[in-house]
């Protein structure tokens, strides 16, 4: 599956390969070997268009594989129902993954929007639901036609657009209309967007089978607005913030209490970063932050600061720094 290591090492399809037990557990494809028979297969172009649903195929920035970025692709459709449904996205209470599973095998749900003609009478007959779940089910499907801009950004799985992008989308643009109508440049003007980001994002909107997606979304009564909130004052109010590695909450629940705190999240260190909060495991952007002289802290002074304590000083980047 990675592009980079097929073309460093020259593998083909059809090739017979000398494996390794890389750290004695993975296994490793070192290189090809010379054939008897002589010539070899020709290099494996990777697809721009997935074999199943014909959407856009895509590889994210910094990864190695490459996805389907359609949300109702059948191959992918029970995950991306359950993430649709999730307490960060669109947060419909009763949609879990083992419903899901029945919707897609039953062959009830064959893109997002059909969640939206779903009745009670026909829940009811699935296993496990019965007419009280279904009503349920139903209703907490209505509600979710009026969620925000931001969650519903977060629900459709755009490549590299988590609750923290789908926040700064949704707080620079009034309407879905005015997002699918912008163009990278402008798309790039947003603090944590970044070219290959804001080219994914306006592919998603223009290409034929992932606009469908959102137009299905649309004829099913969705209307999102963007959140322009009003600034809050807090012990965090004016900081613009980022978080790597792992935390002991959700990073979407990191984001959500920032932002109570008056601070603003951000996806990527830049130079207008003003914090860092390093959790286990910090990689790259502790890197970064770290060349652009951006303040560094762990995630106990994140929360002094958060209660309005004076958290660590505001030395250099390395001060507060996870050892």
């Amino acid at each position: 599956h990675n592009e980079d290591e097929l073309r460093r090492k020259d593998i083909r399809p059809g090739d017979m390969v000398l494996v390794r037990r890389a750290g004695d557990v993975i296994p490793e494809v070192v290189r090809a070997l010379p054939s008897s028979a002589g010539g070899r297969g020709k290099p494996f172009v990777f697809p721009d268009r997935c074999p199943v649903c014909g959407g856009p195929v895509s590889r994210p920035e910094g990864e190695a594989a490459h996805r389907c970025i359609n949300p109702s692709c059948p191959a992918r459709l029970r995950e991306s129902l359950f993430h649709w449904g999730s307490r960060s996205a669109m947060d419909i209470e009763g949609l879990g993954e083992k419903l899901c599973d029945q919707l897609v095998e039953k062959g009830l749900v064959e893109d997002i929007a059909d969640l939206y003609s779903l009745t009670a009478d026909r829940l009811a007959q699935l296993d496990r639901m019965g007419e009280v779940s279904a009503s349920s089910l139903v209703r907490a499907l209505e509600r979710s036609r009026g969620r925000s801009l931001a969650r519903f950004l977060a629900g459709l799985g755009m490549p590299g657009v988590g609750t923290t992008v789908a926040r700064l989308l949704a707080n620079r643009f009034t309407h879905l209309d005015d997002l699918m109508s912008t163009g990278a440049e402008e798309l790039m003007e947003i603090e944590g967007i970044g070219p290959v980001l804001a080219r994914a994002i306006v592919s998603f909107f223009t290409d034929p089978v992932t606009r469908s997606v959102v137009d299905g979304l649309r004829r099913a009564g969705f209307d999102p607005h963007g959140e322009h909130e009003p600034s809050r004052e807090g012990p965090l109010e004016g900081l613009t913030v980022v978080f790597t590695g792992s935390l002991s909450v959700p990073r979407a629940e990191a984001g959500r209490m920032t932002e109570a705190a008056g601070g603003s999240v951000a996806a990527s260190v830049s130079a207008s970063t003003d914090l860092v909060v390093a959790g286990r495991g910090a990689g790259g952007k502790l890197e970064r932050a770290g060349r652009l002289g951006v303040r560094v802290v762990d995630e106990d002074t994140w929360r002094r600061m958060l209660a309005g304590g004076q958290g660590a000083p505001t030395g250099g980047a390395e001060d507060d720094a996870p050892r």
